[in-house]
C-alpha cells in the first residue's frame, strides 16, 4: 500500500528496452503473487512486454527520457485505447491529437497534465522512420489516482485518526482508520469500544444524525442493575446492613445504591 503525499512527486521513466521491461507487472514490477482487484482500475494483468506501469497521485509530474539511439527514429508517444495498447498502433492509425509531444521524443520531455487526469492512460511508441518497438515493450500504462480523505479542502486528512492509503488495484486513496475510529473520514468513534457498561451490561452504539451532536451509547443492564447513569454501575434498592460484603455502601438515588469495594475485594457487592 502507498500513502498519499502532501506534495507532488516527480517521476522519470527511462524510455528504453534495456531496463524496466516486464511481461507480468504484478510479479515482476510490484512483487505481488496474485491480483485482487475488480478489474476497473486499469491494472488488470496484461501479460505482454511493457515498461513497468506507474501509479501516480493526481498532480504528480511525469517525465520521459529516451535513449540517444532512438532520436533518429522520429519517435513519439501516442495516447491509445486499451486495445491499441495491446495490439500496438501503426503510424497510419494515429492522429495528431493523440501525440504527446509536438516535436517528437528526443531527450527529456515532460508529459503535460492534460494527459494525466484521473484514471488509467495507455501510452504507446510510434515511429516515423525507424522500426516499431511497441511490441518489444515500449508502451506504458499510467494510473492517476485522486484521494477521498478530506471532507473539506482545509480539513485534516482522515480527521487525524487514520492514514490516507491505496492498494495497487484501488482507484483512489481512502482513509484507513485507527481503532476505535471509523467512517469515510475516520470522523466517527465507537462509543462502546471502551466497554463503558459495567457488570456484564450490553452496550449499544447510537449514531447521531447531526454533525454537531456526538454519537452516544446505551447500556442494557442485567437484572438488579440500573442504567440510570448509563453504565450499569448502580444496584436497585437502598443500602442495608450487609448490602456490600467487603466495602462501603452509598445510596445514589432514592432507589439505587453503589458498593465501593475494599482494596482486597472485588465483585458486585
Amino acid at each position: 500500500m502507498s500513502e498519499w503525499k502532501t506534495q507532488p512527486t516527480v517521476h522519470t521513466v527511462k524510455w528504453s528496452l534495456s531496463q524496466d521491461i516486464c511481461s507480468s507487472f504484478f510479479t515482476e514490477c510490484w512483487h505481488i503473487d496474485s491480483y485482487h482487484g475488480s478489474g476497473t482500475s486499469g491494472n488488470v494483468p496484461l501479460r505482454l512486454p511493457q515498461i513497468c506501469p506507474l501509479q501516480l497521485q493526481l498532480g504528480d509530474l511525469l517525465f520521459v527520457s529516451s535513449e540517444p539511439s532512438f532520436q533518429s527514429y522520429g519517435m513519439n508517444l501516442a495516447n491509445v485505447s486499451l486495445e491499441g495498447f495491446i495490439q500496438c498502433p501503426q503510424p497510419s492509425d494515429v492522429h495528431l491529437h493523440q501525440l504527446l509531444f509536438d516535436q517528437g521524443l528526443s531527450g527529456m520531455h515532460q508529459i503535460v497534465p492534460k494527459w494525466l487526469g484521473v484514471g488509467t492512460h495507455y501510452f504507446a511508441e510510434v515511429s516515423i522512420q525507424g522500426p516499431l518497438l511497441c511490441g518489444f515493450g515500449l508502451r506504458l500504462n499510467v494510473t492517476v489516482k485522486p484521494h477521498a480523505c478530506q471532507k473539506y479542502s482545509n480539513s485534516t486528512f482522515c480527521s487525524g485518526h487514520g492514514k490516507c492509503l491505496s492498494h495497487i488495484w484501488d482507484e483512489a486513496y481512502h482513509c484507513h482508520c485507527s481503532h476505535p475510529y471509523s467512517g469515510q473520514y475516520c470522523q466517527e468513534i465507537d462509543k462502546c469500544s471502551s466497554k463503558p457498561c459495567h457488570n456484564h451490561g450490553i452496550c449499544i452504539s447510537r449514531k447521531s444524525q447531526r454533525e454537531d451532536v456526538e454519537d452516544s451509547y446505551e447500556c442494557i443492564c442485567l437484572h438488579s442493575f440500573t442504567a440510570h447513569r448509563r453504565n450499569c454501575s448502580e444496584i436497585f434498592g437502598q443500602c442495608q446492613r450487609h448490602s456490600c460484603g467487603n466495602g462501603s455502601c452509598s445510596n445514589v438515588y432514592p432507589n439505587t445504591f453503589r458498593c465501593r469495594c475494599d482494596k482486597t475485594a472485588t465483585g458486585k457487592k
